[in-house]
C-alpha cells in the first residue's frame, strides 16, 4: 500500500475513477475538515477505493441513472476528521459506529468493509414537496437495490446509504416517522411493494465504465513521479495529461447469448460450480453438478429452480431469481435469468469466469449488477 504523503499523491488519488459518474474527490470534501484544517484522507487508499467501488456501481449509479444527479453532502471521513465531530457535537456518531460507513477503510467490530455516502436526491426533493414521503424512496430502494442501510434526515430528504460486506438491509429515519421503517429480515424485490412507490420511475442502469472492484489481495495503488513544471505555459490538454492516475481498466466483455446451450468458450474440464439468487436467500452454492448441461436443464438444475421444481425450500429462500454457473478451467460461464413470463425461455448471458469468481470471492451479487449483464 502507498500511503498519501503529499499534496500531489491526494490530487492523483482523488481523480481515481470508481464508476461511470464518480471518482474518489467526489467523497474527500468535508465541511469539518475545511473549516477546522484537518485531513479528510484514508490510511488505506487501496481499501477505500475497493468499498468506494462497491458503494458506487452497486447503489449510486443506479439511483442516479433512475432518477437523474444525485448530490454527495459527505462521504469518506479519517477517523480523525470523524472523531473531531462527534467530540464538538458536529453530527457525526462514533469512531466505533463508523468503522466500515464513513470511515471506508477500518473493518467494523466483525471485521467487515463497507462505505456510506449521505446523499441527497433533487427528484426526490420536489417530489416531497408536492405531497410525497421520504419513506416512499425507502421502499423503493429496498425493493431495487442490495444496499445495507438507509438513515434518512429531516433536511432536503438527505439520507446515508451504505454499501456493506455483510448486509443488514435495515432503514431508520430521524425524519417522521422515526425509528425503524424497514427492519432485518423484510423480504424486498422489484415491485413487492410498488403501494408505497407509485409513480417512481423503473430501476435503470448505467452503462459501465469499469467492472466493481474485487476485494485486495493487494497491489499498491502508486502515484506516478512528478516533475516541476516548465516555465512555459503548458496546454490544456497536455496538463490534463500530466501525471494523472490512469481510469479504471475497461470492462470484460459479456455476451448475451440465446437460451439453447452453452458456447464452447463456456466449456471446461473441471468442477461445475452452481450459484442460486433467490428473493431471501441471496447466494446458494451447490456444487454437485456434473456438467453444465445437468446445471442447466437437469433435473435440479436452473429450468428446473425457475419452474418450481427442485426439492428445496422455496418459502425459506424466496423466489429464485438469478443461477450463475460456471465450471473450473473455462475462461466464460453463464448468467441465467429468471423468464419474464412464466412459460418463457430464460434468459442468458455468457460472462468472464473472473466476474463471476469475482461475486463468487463477495458471497453475493447485486441484482442490479445482474440485470446489467443481461442486457
Amino acid at each position: 500500500m502507498t500511503a498519501i504523503t503529499t499534496y500531489s499523491h491526494l490530487e492523483d488519488f482523488g481523480r481515481t475513477r470508481l464508476s461511470t459518474h464518480f471518482f474518489m474527490r467526489d467523497f474527500l470534501h468535508s465541511e469539518i475538515a475545511a473549516w477546522h484544517g484537518l485531513r479528510n484522507v484514508p490510511e488505506d487508499p487501496v481499501r477505500a477505493v475497493y468499498v468506494g467501488s462497491q458503494l458506487c456501481n452497486q447503489l449510486l449509479e443506479p439511483l442516479q441513472a433512475s432518477f437523474g444527479r444525485i448530490h454527495i453532502r459527505s462521504g469518506y471521513r479519517s477517523p480523525a476528521v470523524n472523531d473531531f465531530g462527534n467530540k464538538n457535537r458536529l453530527n457525526c456518531a462514533s469512531n466505533e459506529s463508523n468503522y466500515a460507513a464513513h470511515i471506508w477503510d477500518r473493518a467494523d467490530a466483525n471485521g467487515k468493509f463497507g462505505a456510506t455516502a449521505c446523499i441527497v436526491i433533487p427528484w426526490l426533493v420536489d417530489r416531497i414537496a408536492r405531497g410525497g414521503n421520504w419513506t416512499d424512496m425507502a421502499w423503493w430502494i429496498h425493493d431495487h437495490l442490495p444496499y445495507s442501510r438507509l438513515y434518512f434526515f429531516t433536511q432536503l430528504a438527505a439520507f446515508n446509504i451504505n454499501w456493506h460486506e455483510a448486509l443488514v438491509r435495515r432503514v431508520d429515519s430521524y425524519a417522521a416517522p422515526k425509528g425503524c421503517l424497514i427492519p432485518p429480515g423484510t423480504e424486498g424485490r422489484p415491485g413487492l411493494h410498488a403501494q408505497h412507490y407509485r409513480g417512481f420511475p423503473a430501476l435503470q442502469i448505467a452503462p459501465s465504465a469499469a467492472p466493481s472492484c474485487t476485494a485486495p489481495a493487494r497491489p499498491a495503488i502508486t502515484f506516478p513521479a512528478r516533475t516541476p513544471p516548465a516555465a512555459t505555459t503548458a496546454t490544456p490538454q497536455a496538463a490534463a495529461a500530466g501525471g494523472q492516475q490512469p481510469v479504471a481498466p475497461t470492462p470484460p466483455v459479456v455476451t448475451k447469448v440465446a437460451a439453447t446451450a452453452p458456447s464452447a468458450g463456456a466449456a471446461g474440464s473441471g468442477k461445475v460450480h452452481y450459484r442460486a439468487i433467490h428473493a431471501k436467500t441471496k447466494w446458494r452454492a451447490v456444487n454437485n453438478h456434473q456438467s453444465l448441461e445437468a446445471a442447466i436443464r437437469g433435473p435440479n438444475g436452473a429450468k428446473a429452480l425457475f419452474q418450481g421444481k427442485v426439492r428445496i425450500n422455496y418459502q425459506t429462500h424466496g423466489d429464485p431469481l438469478y443461477v450463475l454457473v460456471w465450471q473450473d478451467g473455462a475462461s466464460t460461464g453463464l448468467l441465467l435469468g429468471r423468464p419474464v413470463q412464466a412459460s418463457g425461455p430464460m434468459r442468458m448471458a455468457e460472462v468472464p469466469v473472473a466476474r463471476l469468481q469475482a461475486f463468487e470471492r463477495q458471497s453475493m451479487a447485486s441484482e442490479a449488477e445482474l440485470e446489467q449483464l443481461l442486457g
